[in-house]
C-alpha cells in the first residue's frame, strides 16, 4: 500500500501509484550534451565532455523495494525527486549539470520538503568507468566506496530498499555489494553521460524475489 502524505490527495496518490507500475522513462534532461534515444528510457551523450543529467522525475519511490536494470557507460543511481528549472539560471549555467556537482547544491537542497524525512542521503551512484559509489548530503560531505567485480559491458541492477533503507547493486542476478545505508523519504532513478556514452533503463525483477520493483 503507497503511503498517502500530510495534504496529498487521491488523485495525486493514485497518479504516483500509476507511474510506479509503468515503464520507467527519463522525464527530465539537464545539460547541453544529453538527449533521448529511441526511447525516453534510453538517454545518450551528443559529443560533447560535459556532463549532463537525466532523471526519472516522475516516478518517485518513496515505500518498498524498487529494482532498476541500467545498461550502458556512465553514472546511475537514486535521486530527490528535484525540479531543475532553466528559468533559474543564467545562460551556459546549465551547459553541464550533475546533482553531485557543488556549485547545485545549494539550489537542490532548497527544494528540501518533510517528504524527505531526515535521512541525508540525497543522491547516491555507482560509477561504471572508475568502479566507485558516492553519496552526497548536499552540505560539504561526500564519501566514495571502491568496489571489485563490475562487468562495464554488462547490464546492472540497483536495488533501492526502502523498508531497509539501503542502495544495493547486482549484476548477473548476483548482488555484489550494499552501496549505502540510511536511506529514507523520495528518491528517484537518475544517470549521469557524458562525451558519446548511453545508457537505458528499465524495470526488472529482484534476484530471488518474484515482484517487479
Amino acid at each position: 500500500m503507497l503511503p498517502r502524505h500530510d495534504g496529498e490527495g487521491w488523485i495525486e496518490l493514485y497518479h504516483h501509484l500509476l507511474m510506479l507500475r509503468s515503464k520507467l522513462t527519463f522525464d527530465q534532461l539537464v545539460g547541453i550534451n544529453i538527449q533521448h534515444g529511441e526511447l525516453k528510457s534510453i538517454i545518450r551523450a551528443a559529443g560533447q565532455l560535459n556532463a549532463s543529467s537525466a532523471l526519472c522525475s516522475n516516478h518517485v519511490m518513496r515505500c518498498g523495494k524498487h529494482f532498476a536494470v541500467f545498461t550502458g557507460l556512465g553514472r546511475f543511481g537514486v535521486v530527490r525527486p528535484v525540479q531543475i528549472k532553466r528559468s533559474d539560471f543564467v545562460e551556459s549555467e546549465l551547459n553541464a549539470f550533475s546533482p553531485s556537482m557543488r556549485r547545485f547544491w545549494g539550489y537542490l537542497i532548497g527544494q528540501r520538503t518533510a517528504r524527505w524525512t531526515d535521512s541525508n542521503v540525497h543522491c547516491c551512484y555507482v560509477s561504471i568507468v572508475d568502479g566507485r559509489c558516492y553519496w552526497y548530503d548536499w552540505a560539504d560531505y561526500q564519501s566514495d566506496m571502491i568496489f571489485d567485480g563490475i562487468q562495464s559491458n554488462t547490464p546492472m541492477g540497483l536495488l533501492l530498499d526502502l523498508e531497509e533503507g539501503m542502495l544495493s547493486i547486482y549484476q548477473n542476478g548476483q548482488r555484489l555489494a550494499t552501496l549505502k545505508d540510511g536511506l529514507s523519504g523520495e528518491y528517484c532513478w537518475y544517470a549521469d553521460v557524458w562525451g558519446s556514452a548511453s545508457i537505458s533503463i528499465e524495470r526488472g525483477l529482484i534476484p530471488g524475489e518474484q515482484q517487479a520493483g
